[in-house]
């Protein structure tokens, strides 16, 4: 296993882990007045970080088609993508709203409300937005380390690990929130490694999160139109 891919791409999930957990609780202590994704600094963070990872991809001797640069079926990842990220929405939604109204000290919900567009003119650049942000995330997370590390360790139990350490990550998200961004990296694994793409779960978890604001929108319109 190379060194150097090795301790890169372990710098830069510390540092993405460690801002991942941060941000969740000072979010918790002190929800911010604008929306974090159309930061600019934040975004040059990403971008940054992005080109890092790509820079580890050359490193790595897995090669492109391993880390699921090399899609076999681009139309059928986009596809699938889709489609899986509405269902995981459609899924998701109705049972986060029962959760908050059941056990909402299960799950804090300031997360999503900072990424929620303030107004009309805000969701195409959140929408855009998104798209790094999601990136970055699919890249260290089923890329680099799982087609990273597929030909060294039991990749399986490997992608099992990986998935319970992101969701630990949002536990400042409550006990629900990190059961279920556990569930939703198994799911963006099984994926990644079903299709061995890259696209595929840059696909899903970007429509993931669209749907996810879209129905948030909609939940708190029909709760003010009610009040």
């Amino acid at each position: 296993m190379p060194i150097l891919f090795t301790v890169g791409l372990l710098i830069l999930l510390g540092f993405v882990s460690y801002a991942t957990f941060r941000t969740s609780e000072i979010l918790q202590q002190e929800p911010p007045e604008e929306n974090i994704l159309l930061i600019p600094a934040e975004n040059v963070v990403r971008l940054v970080m992005i080109a890092l990872c790509i820079g580890l991809g050359f490193l790595s001797p897995a090669g492109f088609t391993a880390l699921g640069w090399i899609p076999s079926d681009p139309l059928g990842d986009i596809g699938i993508g889709v489609v899986t990220g509405v269902g995981i929405s459609l899924v998701a939604t109705p049972l986060t709203t029962w959760i908050i109204r059941r056990r909402p000290e299960w799950y804090s919900d300031i997360v999503l409300k900072s990424i929620r567009p303030r107004t009309r003119r805000q969701w195409p650049l959140v929408i855009l937005a998104l798209l790094p942000a999601v990136l970055l995330e699919e890249l260290l997370f089923r890329s680099l380390l799982l087609g990273g590390f597929s030909p060294y360790v039991n990749i399986l139990f490997f992608a099992v690990a990986a998935s319970i350490f992101f969701g630990l990550l949002h536990r400042p998200q409550g006990e629900y929130g990190m059961a279920a961004v556990t569930v939703v990296a198994l799911l963006l694994s099984a994926l990644f490694l079903w299709r061995v793409s890259l696209l595929v779960v840059v696909v899903t978890h970007w429509v993931t999160n669209i749907a996810q604001l879209w129905q948030a929108e909609r939940y708190e319109q029909g709760g003010s139109a009610q009040g």
